[in-house]
């Protein structure tokens, strides 16, 4: 089924995408009638009131009942003034009085009801309320019988945040790992659970498990959720949090907007720039149609089966492109576009369509120096004694990357009546990225005291489609709420001619010498060819019942239950130049001397006195690995007192498969399937209106991923290590426990704090291990970890705080995180490593602090966003490769924004200001601490400032 699913997608993924792109062309005729739309809620709650009854004062047949988010319309109406009157069942009645309708504009209300009658003067909004303003994500947040935060589209538009990741970096708790994957209380990305749209998302990177949060590009969020306490309805397999991704969905206008933006990097734009060579045009919409191996090349079987001096392997050498020279350029300005366009159309008898569509493209460069750094350390008989350090190589990398990005989301709402909608949201990316590293520096090992120059030249392609078709309907007779979700993901990643090779220059010689291996390796002379897909199916079901309470506060019991499947295919393949023996070695000295763009030739592939390429690729260099998740789960909502219950039960039945071979060649078949029962606890208690506290608990689970189960051997150049999984690895259980109190002054103001603890069981770590020639990353369990620590975030608008018109423009966002952690290893321990430390990647603080300044009569705002956060392990170290620790860095983003009527906007923004260096040192005194003062340096670098413009029309 899957392979049907996965022809579906690549079959009319074009002809959708250019069928889709055409609804920008699409403009509706100036209307003569106009709208009115709102939304009801508790005047003191602030929830919103579903089946209220709407009618306008005088108009036959006009009454309409708010559906189950309290929101209503009238569409179509003539221009003129109205009296709206509202009623619901335990609430007052509402008539509201000279309500204007304009041609061609909508009415937007906001409605309250309460005991107490409130005033409401004539409203003639056009601005949109969205799920993703400020006010509803906070009040969301309220609602929420969760320990959660969030960020929304509002705050977001205020940035020069590019994507979800740089997005997320203001969310308490939360720091950015490597520009794109996100961690949450300090606890590693691998244990956090990524859902777009309620639909797992697949783990994007081939080498670890995590969502690489780079690929949602920040214009088409509404708003971003991090639950760090769960319940039974949500999937269990997270520790650090269950980060809910909501794209823009249903429009309450009709708009078209353009935008285009350039940008400008210190110590790149406008510099001399390299790229990997190879490419085509296709090159600038992310994807490579070019550097793949020819279709008429052997099979690995036949390659390996021939000798060194075969036809075979002659013809296959020549075959291959002879791209080894980095194409030289410059780096041009960052390049963005989008187009974006809603519309909403009434279909009559209650039903409406609406549909939002965005195409993005982007191009950007980046290029820095990164001194790299690595020492031997000696180990003494007793491992606590002071160890002395010598240099293994010093290395400055001259990195050149370049990134071309297309993405697509176009979501439609299909509203059946007030209680009954349908969506279907589709988001499609499709991201390349070119990189060239040129090595230098002087290794003291190999070839000692000559000048070295290594070479990586590499495109990586990615894509990723996640589509869900959403129903949900409220049955008033019964009191129930049935919502449905169909997904589907499709993950695709193809890294096409990755060569890698290292040259040196001998002694009184003026031209480096490349080296050339005996035999196929990862490294030398070089060139991989990695291609994975990935497709998933997702179906849930889910029933909300009230069973009594109030309005305010129901009693409900909610039940359902989750399918999801996902299917991984992986293979490499990988091959070498050599210069085998028998041959006249003056030919093969003079062949290592040659020009980078000559030694590897048609001319110099011969069967004698010539290079021949040789294949290293092993049965252990692919895999088949599927993953299969069912669960139920039953849990309620009880009020009793001024406190609120939320507890479940929810048991997952999961199973686990890969298909590879072991170093030797033989059948390696892993097979886990795993019943886990999981309990939660959510209470809140109701101090007053504005105040509350909460506790939670819950029992979750961190199951492997497929690559940390799959025993394929990767080199990484970057790093100058090999990864390597680990098909012994077991499924870690965490218990979570959260406190929290919330304050919430002021509609859209929020103060709180809290307290974590988490304690885990076999818990799964990445670790360094020794190997032959350089060290290798690997996973396994620890016996056991914990991780506590403290929260504290204030959202304040500085409104009426002095009486100034001007300081009354401003609004501050501070949150601050303090966490421990430790890991244990128990009496297993080797002496490789620590027996206890902290947890790999946790921070000791973050602090994350924005102040925003927004003047609506001048179209004007500005923001400034900081922040910092301890020194977190990198990378779990040995007795030879110390633990490599990434220090502290300050950061800062300033963006300042106007509007020039009702279509133009500018936005001119300035991000990382300060322009810290980046900073890896290892502890070299393995004192568990690292101190820039006295240990010693494994990679530091800079990437420059990056200044931003941004031009939006809006039609």
């Amino acid at each position: 089924m899957q392979h049907y699913l996965f022809y579906f997608i690549n079959r009319i993924g074009g002809r959708l995408f250019l069928l889709l792109s055409a609804c920008f062309c699409v403009m509706t005729a100036g209307a003569q009638t106009g709208t009115i739309r709102g939304v009801i809620k508790d005047s003191t709650f602030g929830e919103t009131i579903p089946g209220a009854v709407v009618r306008i004062d005088g108009a036959a047949n006009q009454g309409k009942a708010a559906d189950i988010d309290g929101n209503f319309e009238f569409s179509q109406v003539a221009p003129g003034t109205y009296t709206l009157i509202v009623n619901a069942v335990s609430y007052k009645a509402l008539r509201l009085e000279d309500v204007k309708v304009i041609p061609g504009k909508v009415t937007e209300l906001e409605l309250s009801l309460g005991q107490a009658t409130k005033e409401i003067e004539e409203v003639v909004i056009s601005a949109t309320r969205a799920s993703g303003s400020q006010k509803a994500v906070i009040a969301e947040i309220r609602q929420s019988h969760q320990v959660v935060s969030g960020i929304s589209s509002e705050q977001i538009r205020t940035s020069q945040d590019r994507d979800a990741a740089q997005v997320m970096s203001r969310v308490p708790g939360i720091t950015i790992v490597e520009n794109r994957f996100v961690m949450v209380r300090g606890v590693p990305e691998r244990y956090n659970q990524v859902l777009l749209n309620n639909v797992i998302a697949p783990s994007t990177e081939i080498d670890r498990r995590t969502f690489s949060f780079d690929l949602i590009p920040s214009s088409v969020l509404d708003r971003m959720m991090v639950y760090k306490s769960g319940t039974a309805e949500n999937v269990g397999d997270f520790a650090g949090g269950l980060i809910k991704i909501y794209t823009r969905n249903a429009v309450e206008d009709d708009f078209t907007s353009v935008s285009i933006s350039t940008g400008y990097r210190s110590g790149t734009t406008g510099n001399n720039f390299l790229n990997a060579p190879g490419g085509s045009a296709t090159d600038y919409f992310g994807f490579d149609n070019s550097r793949g191996l020819p279709a008429s090349f052997p099979e690995t079987e036949a390659m390996k089966a021939a000798s060194r001096r075969s036809e075979l392997r002659n013809e296959a050498g020549k075959s291959m492109t002879n791209a080894f020279v980095p194409q030289q350029t410059t780096a041009l300005p960052n390049l963005g576009a989008s187009v974006s366009a809603g519309r909403r159309w009434g279909l009559g008898g209650g039903k409406s369509l609406s549909m939002i569509t965005a195409l993005n493209y982007s191009q950007s460069y980046q290029y820095y120096v990164r001194d790299f750094h690595r020492y031997f350390t000696w180990q003494p008989e007793d491992i606590d004694q002071d160890r002395p350090i010598h240099p293994w190589f010093n290395y400055n990398d001259h990195t050149y990357e370049k990134e071309n990005r297309v993405g697509l989301i176009t979501n439609w709402q299909l509203k059946l009546n007030a209680f009954n909608r349908i969506d279907f949201r589709n988001l499609v990316n499709q991201i390349g990225e070119n990189t060239t590293i040129i090595r230098e520096g002087e290794e003291f090992q190999q070839y000692a005291g000559l000048p070295r120059r290594n070479y990586m030249m590499g495109y990586r392609g990615r894509t990723i489609y996640n589509g869900q078709l959403e129903g949900t309907h409220h049955l008033t007779q019964s009191n129930t709420t049935l919502n449905w979700v169909l997904g589907a993901n499709y993950l695709g990643e193809s890294e096409p001619d990755l060569r890698r090779f290292r040259t040196f220059k001998p002694a009184n010689e003026d031209v480096y010498q490349l080296i050339l291996p005996p035999s196929s390796n990862l490294f030398d002379a070089g060139r991989y060819f990695g291609q994975l897909k990935e497709t998933g199916g997702h179906h849930a079901l889910n029933i909300d019942k009230r069973l009594g309470g109030t309005e305010e506060r129901p009693f409900t019991v909610k039940a359902g239950y989750l399918a999801d499947y996902r299917q991984r295919t992986f293979s490499a393949r990988y091959f070498s130049y050599l210069y085998p023996g028998q041959n006249d070695p003056t030919v093969g000295e003079d062949i290592k001397r040659m020009p980078l763009d000559q030694v590897f030739s048609p001319e110099n592939i011969k069967t004698e006195n010539g290079l021949t390429i040789e294949e290293g690729t092993r049965t252990i260099d692919q895999y088949d690995a599927s993953n299969f998740l069912a669960a139920g789960y039953v849990h309620g909502l009880i009020p009793v007192g001024n406190f609120n219950i939320n507890a479940g039960l929810r048991m997952e039945y999961n199973v686990q498969e890969l298909n590879s071979t072991n170093d030797a060649g033989a059948p390696l078949e892993v097979h886990n399937p795993v019943w886990s029962p999981l309990g939660f606890l959510n209470v809140d208690y109701l101090i007053n209106d504005k105040m509350q506290l909460r506790f939670a608990y819950g029992r979750t689970v961190n199951r492997p991923e497929f690559r940390e189960l799959a025993p394929f051997m990767f080199y990484d150049f970057k790093m100058d290590a090999s990864k390597v999984g680990n098909p012994n690895l077991k499924t870690a259980y965490v218990n979570n426990f959260d406190f929290r109190y919330e304050l919430y002054p002021r509609e859209g103001e929020t103060y709180s704090i809290g307290a974590f603890y988490k304690n885990f069981i076999n818990p799964i770590e990445t670790q360094i291990f020794v190997m032959t020639e350089q060290p290798g990353l690997g996973f396994l369990n620890a016996e056991s970890a914990y991780n506590y620590g403290a929260e504290l975030e204030v959202r304040k608008s500085l409104k009426g705080v002095t009486g100034s018109r001007f300081i009354d423009r401003f609004s501050v966002n501070v949150n601050a995180s303090l966490i421990r952690s430790e890991v244990s290893y128990g009496d297993s321990v080797a002496r490789a490593q620590d027996s206890k430390r902290p947890l790999q990647g946790q921070s000791p603080y973050i602090i994350n602090a924005g102040l925003y300044y927004r003047d609506e009569n001048a179209g004007l705002q500005f923001s400034a966003g900081y922040n910092i956060f301890g020194s977190r392990i990198y990378a779990v170290g040995s007795y030879l490769f110390p633990t490599i620790y990434e220090m502290p860095r300050h950061a800062l983003d300033l963006t300042v924004s106007k509007k020039f009527g009702k279509h133009i906007a500018l936005k001119f923004g300035i991000q990382d200001v300060l322009n810290a260096r980046y900073r890896f040192y290892q502890d070299s005194d393995v004192n568990g601490v690292a101190d820039a003062k006295k240990d010693h340096p494994i990679f530091t670098y800079k990437r420059g400032s990056l200044y931003t413009m941004t031009f939006t029309y809006d039609f």
